[in-house]
Protein backbone atom coordinates (compact mmCIF):
# COMPACT_ATOMS: atom_id res chain seq x y z
CA UNK A 1 0.00 0.00 0.00
CA UNK A 2 2.86 2.37 0.78
CA UNK A 3 4.28 1.87 -2.71
CA UNK A 4 1.07 3.26 -4.21
CA UNK A 5 1.45 6.43 -2.14
CA UNK A 6 5.07 6.82 -3.20
CA UNK A 7 4.16 6.37 -6.88
CA UNK A 8 1.29 8.85 -6.49
CA UNK A 9 3.59 11.45 -4.89
CA UNK A 10 6.20 10.96 -7.64
CA UNK A 11 3.57 11.38 -10.38
CA UNK A 12 2.11 14.51 -8.76
CA UNK A 13 5.59 15.99 -8.28
CA UNK A 14 6.47 15.30 -11.93
CA UNK A 15 3.25 16.95 -13.12
CA UNK A 16 3.88 19.99 -10.93
CA UNK A 17 7.46 20.34 -12.21
CA UNK A 18 6.27 20.03 -15.81
CA UNK A 19 3.59 22.68 -15.22
CA UNK A 20 6.13 24.98 -13.58
CA UNK A 21 8.50 24.49 -16.52
CA UNK A 22 5.73 25.41 -18.99
CA UNK A 23 4.79 28.48 -16.94
CA UNK A 24 8.40 29.71 -16.82
CA UNK A 25 8.75 29.21 -20.60
CA UNK A 26 5.52 31.13 -21.21
CA UNK A 27 6.61 34.04 -18.98
CA UNK A 28 10.04 34.13 -20.70
CA UNK A 29 8.32 34.26 -24.11
CA UNK A 30 6.14 37.16 -22.95
CA UNK A 31 9.21 39.16 -21.89
CA UNK A 32 10.89 38.44 -25.24
CA UNK A 33 7.80 39.60 -27.14
CA UNK A 34 7.55 42.82 -25.12
CA UNK A 35 11.25 43.55 -25.65
CA UNK A 36 11.05 42.93 -29.41
CA UNK A 37 7.89 44.99 -29.81
CA UNK A 38 9.55 47.92 -28.01
CA UNK A 39 13.13 47.76 -29.35
CA UNK A 40 12.82 45.57 -32.46
CA UNK A 41 13.64 46.51 -36.03
CA UNK A 42 11.07 45.99 -38.77
CA UNK A 43 11.79 43.84 -41.82
CA UNK A 44 9.91 42.31 -44.72
CA UNK A 45 9.71 38.52 -44.44
CA UNK A 46 8.81 35.65 -46.73
CA UNK A 47 6.61 32.90 -45.33
CA UNK A 48 8.45 29.63 -45.86
CA UNK A 49 5.94 27.32 -44.17
CA UNK A 50 2.70 27.34 -42.20
CA UNK A 51 2.48 24.32 -39.91
CA UNK A 52 -0.77 23.64 -38.12
CA UNK A 53 -0.63 22.06 -34.69
CA UNK A 54 -3.29 19.94 -33.04
CA UNK A 55 -4.17 22.75 -30.63
CA UNK A 56 -7.41 24.39 -31.66
CA UNK A 57 -9.58 27.03 -30.12
CA UNK A 58 -13.18 27.63 -30.97
CA UNK A 59 -12.42 29.66 -34.09
CA UNK A 60 -8.63 29.53 -34.28
CA UNK A 61 -5.83 27.06 -34.89
CA UNK A 62 -2.45 27.32 -33.18
CA UNK A 63 0.08 27.46 -36.02
CA UNK A 64 3.82 27.74 -36.45
CA UNK A 65 4.92 30.22 -39.10
CA UNK A 66 8.42 29.72 -40.48
CA UNK A 67 9.70 33.04 -41.83
CA UNK A 68 12.83 34.15 -43.68
CA UNK A 69 14.02 37.75 -43.64
CA UNK A 70 17.15 39.84 -44.06
CA UNK A 71 18.50 41.98 -41.22
CA UNK A 72 19.90 45.49 -41.71
CA UNK A 73 23.38 43.98 -41.69
CA UNK A 74 22.42 41.71 -44.61
CA UNK A 75 22.24 38.49 -42.60
CA UNK A 76 19.54 36.08 -43.83
CA UNK A 77 17.63 34.67 -40.86
CA UNK A 78 15.04 31.92 -40.71
CA UNK A 79 12.93 31.96 -37.56
CA UNK A 80 9.61 30.62 -36.29
CA UNK A 81 6.73 32.26 -34.52
CA UNK A 82 3.64 30.59 -33.03
CA UNK A 83 0.27 32.29 -33.46
CA UNK A 84 -3.43 31.57 -33.11
CA UNK A 85 -4.87 32.06 -36.62
CA UNK A 86 -8.45 32.08 -37.87
CA UNK A 87 -9.48 30.93 -41.35
CA UNK A 88 -8.89 34.30 -42.99
CA UNK A 89 -5.46 34.66 -41.41
CA UNK A 90 -4.46 31.14 -42.49
CA UNK A 91 -5.08 32.19 -46.10
CA UNK A 92 -3.23 35.48 -45.57
CA UNK A 93 -0.21 33.76 -44.00
CA UNK A 94 -0.05 30.93 -46.54
CA UNK A 95 3.28 29.60 -47.71
CA UNK A 96 4.83 31.84 -50.36
CA UNK A 97 3.17 35.05 -49.15
CA UNK A 98 5.01 37.90 -47.49
CA UNK A 99 4.52 39.71 -44.21
CA UNK A 100 6.42 42.04 -41.91
CA UNK A 101 8.19 41.16 -38.68
CA UNK A 102 10.10 42.89 -35.93
CA UNK A 103 13.32 41.26 -34.77
CA UNK A 104 15.71 41.79 -31.90
CA UNK A 105 18.99 43.23 -33.27
CA UNK A 106 21.04 41.31 -30.66
CA UNK A 107 19.24 38.01 -31.35
CA UNK A 108 17.46 37.99 -34.75
CA UNK A 109 15.85 34.62 -33.95
CA UNK A 110 13.53 36.48 -31.55
CA UNK A 111 10.74 37.84 -33.75
CA UNK A 112 7.14 38.96 -33.60
CA UNK A 113 4.64 39.52 -36.39
CA UNK A 114 4.28 43.19 -37.25
CA UNK A 115 0.95 43.74 -39.01
CA UNK A 116 1.53 47.26 -40.31
CA UNK A 117 2.76 47.68 -43.89
CA UNK A 118 6.47 48.36 -43.99
CA UNK A 119 8.14 50.32 -46.78
CA UNK A 120 11.90 50.19 -46.64
CA UNK A 121 13.81 52.97 -48.35
CA UNK A 122 17.46 53.35 -49.30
Amino acid sequence: MEIIYVIFIIVVAALLLFGLYKLVRWIRQLFIEVHVSKYGIGANADIIALKRTNWMGRRTVYCELVLRFRTREGQVVQASVFEHLNRREIVRFAEGNGTTVKYDPQNPQHIILYDRPLILGD
